[in-house]
């Protein structure tokens, strides 16, 4: 087999490759003689069949079949050891007359020369990372949730505005009788005054069916009359057994220990600091991605990339599955021109800060994220057994392996741009940062 290199023009080369029959004859030959050995053709002995019968039907076809394998494989190994830098893959030259009958064959392939620009990390004007901070309100509602969920039950008499009303709903019509708790706060406007307000314990009520729950959708739910029989019932009978309500817990020392036992908070406003600082760490992810989204806009913007046009439509045209108009083609090449753009920056970024994602990495990046999805549902200390097992599954998944390498290339490029980038910070709220990003997304 002899393989020649030649230029094209400054972004396209040719690789030209000639193969003779001793490159790939003998292999030919070996699956004719497995053909012949299984062939059923009547009027013939199994594995007495004509060689020539054989060669008839079957001789090209391998042959074709075989010298494209190994083409393909003595691609990969000439652009490997010449360490050719190509943009996509090898495509047929176009113009080639190949006749598959003669014994020596010559095949060319275009190759694109991956084009070099430089990265500026210093862009004139700085890309804002946002520090979104939170509001007075978020925080006294967080108080608020939380003296909600260290608060106590306990005991009234009358229904007043958040109310939980415990009893049984029953209509003799449909022989139908349902356990119910709810809030007070569900119910219509009307009828909570009407008929709610001055109910108590023991009290038996008679309802309009049609005129309970502000939702429509609760009234199935909560008196657990099945859909259909809803239109039988006019009335429905509800008797009151229990009313509570939930007292807040009292912002002190023993309810500070409680939602942070492992901090010594000593004040309301030490405890409101806290809150706000939780709440501002779950906004990070929101700004990290932003952050990581405008700087990587901003590289397809600022870095100036020659793509080979023609060339990759073409690469385009031949992958494509059905046949493409060349308006279609356009509007695709268009579409994907961007993310070319992006996975040579991407790529250049991995080499210049020796990035690098290999087995090791995924699986320790998986382990961990594994460990916290079960941290989350209390699981702090999972079985390595059922460890190993999850890690196991989610390894043999390649579109999870790619997503988990996608996340280490993202946490690692953030921490580069973090420290390299010339950005500003900018402190927001939540409200300014979603008009931003929504503005940014539309």
């Amino acid at each position: 087999m002899k393989i020649d290199l030649n230029k094209k023009n400054k972004e396209i080369s040719v690789i030209a490759i000639e193969i003779s029959p001793n490159d790939y004859q003998e292999k030919v030959q070996n699956i004719l003689n497995d053909y012949r050995k299984k062939a059923n053709i009547p009027g013939f002995r199994k594995g007495f069949v004509p060689m020539g019968m054989i060669k008839k039907q079957y001789e090209l076809p391998v042959k074709v079949d075989e010298i494209n394998k190994l083409v393909q494989n003595e691609l990969g190994k000439y652009i490997t050891e010449n360490k050719l830098s190509i943009i996509g893959s090898p495509i047929p030259s176009e113009g080639d007359d190949i006749n598959w009958k003669d014994e020596n064959i010559k095949l060319s392939f275009d190759i694109a020369k991956k084009p070099t620009f430089k990265i500026n990390l210093k862009p004139k004007k700085p890309i804002v990372y946002y520090n979104i901070t939170a509001d007075k309100s978020m925080i006294n509602n967080q108080v608020e949730a939380y003296q909600n969920q260290y608060g106590k039950l306990i005991s009234v008499q009358n229904i007043e505005d958040n109310t939980n009303i415990i009893g049984v709903f029953s209509c003799e019509k449909i022989d139908h009788t349902k356990d119910a708790n709810f809030n007070s706060d569900l119910l219509l406007k009307a009828t909570f005054k009407k008929v709610f307000l001055n109910a108590k314990v023991g009290d038996s009520l008679k309802l309009n069916v049609s005129k309970i729950f502000k939702d429509e959708s609760e009234l199935h739910k909560i008196t657990g009359i099945e859909e259909e029989k809803l239109n039988e019932v006019d009335e429905i009978d509800f008797k009151i057994n229990e009313l509570n309500k939930n007292e807040k817990a009292e912002t002190n020392n023993d309810f500070f220990k409680k939602v942070y036992p492992n901090e010594t908070i000593k004040s309301l406003n030490e405890f409101k600091n806290k809150i706000k600082e939780d709440i501002e760490k779950q906004f990070v992810n929101q700004s990290d991605q932003k952050f990581l989204n405008d700087v990587t806009d901003s590289f397809i913007k600022e870095t100036k990339i020659s793509l080979p046009e023609d060339f990759l439509k073409r690469l385009m045209k031949l992958n494509s599955k059905e046949e493409i108009s060349n308006e279609d083609l356009e509007k695709e090449y268009s579409n994907s021109e961007n993310g070319i753009k992006y996975q040579l920056i991407e790529e250049k970024l991995l080499i210049e800060n020796d990035i690098q994602i290999n087995a090791d990495s995924i699986k320790e990046f998986a382990t961990k994220m594994i460990k916290n999805q079960m941290a989350a549902y209390g699981q702090k200390e999972p079985e390595q057994k059922e460890l190993d097992s999850i890690l196991s599954r989610i390894l043999s998944n390649q579109e999870e392996v790619k997503r988990i390498s996608n996340q280490i290339i993202s946490e690692k490029l953030l921490l580069i741009y973090k420290e390299k980038i010339n950005k500003k910070d900018k402190k927001v709220s939540y409200e300014e940062y979603i008009e931003i990003a929504y503005k940014k997304n539309n």
